[in-house]
């Protein structure tokens, strides 16, 4: 009866693995895939945990094997992905016997060439998954480093919609970074103090600090990696020797504050913790860069002693910024205890550290207000005095204010004055055009010269930046247009003798800008384009939009461009939709309106006359905008009639 009371649950449990049903996966949002993973290696496979390091499981380095779990894929038009966060040490994703993604490696001639640092999102193309069907996902790991957790460690992968995950990264991404930036921030104000020699010593260790923590946490950034040619390896050096160089700053930050020198103890501990530091700048095997994080750690407890040591005494001295630092001081001795045990029973940092030094920062700046106290009463004086400068000068900017709307009126009427008010004359087209400008005067611009009853150049333009300066250079592009076509009629030599004579005018306005030549006589219409978002043809006998696959340098960054041609045979029917990127860039919480609205807005509206189709579009976006545009909206309709 003992041997069936323990086997009964392990058959039953086996039996229930067997039967469990895949989890059903969509793009249409994200889920957890805790569930039915098995670890194979060395021919060997068992089922294992996810989110749990390989080394807690009882599976030790060195490893090559792969997790392996099923799913149901749920078709949808959305993006599909998923998100593995940090794996250790070096990964291949794989669909359905496809591989689709990889980070690190191990070549040929047999280098290891790991990244841990690096968050894992994959994307997942449609073609590769079997619709409504069980489909195989295996992930290959390649795990050596005997310190670390190894595998899938730091939380379960989540799957579905890419562009969700992708933004769940960018969040963390960007928390992270706000956190930098606060620092960068702190070190900001110590630049100013050592200018004012106000505590220079004091606030140059304190500015050593934040950049010295700013450096530690940047490799932890995937935008560090994206958009950086920098290794794994630069970063693993940067992490390892700023997180070493650290302690040693508040160290030398705090002995400064309470003005104590060092003894010859304190002084061979910094040396000791700097040229761990410098050793760790080298090109170093990663065992043994671990084996010095390891002794580094253990000297943290004589860094703690000193600086508690420190605070202790100025405490009994009676100096009040003791007591301040005190805390901020224990915060960080208790977040480093915490993240050192974390790293070495689960390998999930957490970094607490940076929270306690940035309760030591807020009580740095505390203690050195209340070193200032004594000047409240003068401070109090110029406070009054500030009130009472900055209520004359709220007068004054409401005066300036009133006289700044008035001019912005003047010039969004000067501006409207500037757009083509009357249908052009040349047979066989119709015309109907679009301008909403965000503010009361924009950088968008359209405009059109008719060059005889047959032939009309059209030309819709986009001034980079908003307001009163991109309006401004949207009436020299206006000029410069009208100029080019007096002697030149060809698209892509309007737009160069543009580029040529803008350039040096307006360097820091780039321009983007689509001409086109529309000949009815011929019956073509020939494009060119600098930067432009593709025109839109509906094709009366294909019955269908596309967008012209046409492309060009901007207007405005070198004098040397050069720009090319498309031509087009036009019919009778045919339709085309010039527009700038406000239309597709309309924003509603950072979601775009996107191609795919205005592709649907124009075929639902094919047989809709161009003016009540405008009016249908502008309805869309400014709902869609929630009536608050994001930038300036110009299209117009070129109708074959």
């Amino acid at each position: 009866m003992r041997i069936l009371s323990f086997f009964f649950p392990i058959f039953f449990s086996t039996i229930f693995s067997l039967v469990a049903e895949p989890v059903s996966i969509s793009a249409n949002s994200v889920v957890t895939l805790s569930e039915n993973w098995t670890f194979t290696t060395n021919g060997v496979t068992n089922p294992i945990q996810v989110g749990k390091g390989l080394s807690l499981q009882g599976i030790l380095p060195p490893v090559e094997g792969y997790y392996e779990t099923q799913f149901i894929y749920k078709p949808s038009n959305k993006p599909l992905g998923i998100y593995l966060d940090r794996v250790q040490e070096v990964d291949t994703f794989i669909v359905n016997g496809i591989r689709l993604g990889q980070t690190g490696s191990v070549t040929n001639d047999g280098t290891y060439l790991p990244n841990w640092y690096y968050k894992r999102l994959y994307y997942i193309p449609n073609h590769v998954l079997k619709e409504n069907s069980t489909n195989q996902l295996k992930i290959e790991i390649h795990f050596r480093n005997k310190t670390f957790q190894g595998g899938l460690f730091r939380r379960v992968p989540i799957m579905g919609n890419y562009d969700k995950l992708h933004e769940q990264i960018l969040i963390e991404d960007g928390r992270d970074f706000c956190f930098i930036m606060l620092f960068f921030g702190i070190g900001a104000y110590q630049i100013f103090s050592i200018l004012l020699k106000r505590q220079a010593k004091t606030n140059f260790y304190l500015l050593l600090s934040t950049l010295i923590f700013v450096m530690w946490r940047l490799p932890l950034l995937n935008i560090s990696y994206t958009y950086t040619d920098f290794t794994f390896f630069f970063w693993l050096k940067v992490f390892f020797t700023s997180q070493t160089l650290l302690p040693v700053s508040i160290f030398l930050f705090s002995y400064s504050l309470f003005q104590n020198k060092l003894s010859l103890k304190e002084r061979l501990l910094v040396l000791f913790l700097i040229t761990i530091a410098f050793v760790q700048t080298w090109n170093i095997e990663l065992p043994t860069r671990i084996l010095l994080l390891r002794i580094w750690e253990f000297s943290l407890l004589f860094i703690v002693f000193f600086i508690l040591r420190a605070v202790i005494r100025a405490a009994r001295a009676k100096r009040t910024e003791a007591y301040f630092l005190s805390i901020g001081f224990i915060c960080i001795c208790f977040g480093a205890t915490f993240d050192i045990i974390i790293d070495v029973t689960s390998g999930k940092n957490i970094y607490l550290t940076q929270y306690g030094f940035l309760i030591l920062m807020i009580l740095s700046g505390v203690a050195i207000s209340y070193r200032n106290a004594k000047n409240e009463t003068e401070l109090s004086i110029l406070t009054k005095d500030l009130e009472i400068r900055v209520r004359e000068r709220t007068i004054e900017l409401r005066e300036k204010n009133q006289d700044l709307e008035q001019d912005l009126f003047f010039a969004s009427q000067l501006q409207s004055y500037l757009l083509p008010k009357n249908h052009p004359n040349t047979k066989g087209i119709r015309i109907h055009t679009t301008y909403l400008p965000m503010r009361q005067v924009g950088g968008d611009l359209y405009d059109w010269v008719e060059l005889d009853e047959n032939r009309l150049i059209l030309l819709i333009a986009d001034v980079a930046g908003h307001g009163v300066p991109a309006a401004f250079v949207s009436s020299m592009v206006k000029v410069q247009f009208r100029e080019s076509t007096k002697s030149i009629h060809s698209p892509k030599l309007i737009l160069e003798h543009m580029n040529q004579a803008l350039t040096s005018l307006v360097s820091r306005y780039f321009i983007t800008a689509c001409c086109a030549l529309v000949d009815t006589k011929e019956n073509t219409i020939i494009f060119s384009t600098a930067g432009h978002p593709n025109p839109i043809i509906f094709n009366k006998i294909q019955k269908r939009f596309e967008f012209m696959k046409i492309k060009g340098p901007i207007i405005g960054w070198k004098e040397s461009f050069t720009f090319v041609e498309w031509k087009h045979q036009m019919q009778k029917g045919d339709r085309y939709f010039f527009f700038t990127d406000g239309v597709t860039e309309a924003r509603a919480e950072n979601k775009l309106f996107g191609e795919g609205k205005i592709l649907d807005l124009l075929e639902k509206g094919k047989d809709k006359d161009i003016k009540s189709l405008s009016q249908e579009i502008v309805v869309q976006i400014t709902k869609y905008s929630e009536a608050e545009l994001k930038d300036d909206v110009t299209f117009f309709f070129v109708d074959i009639i």
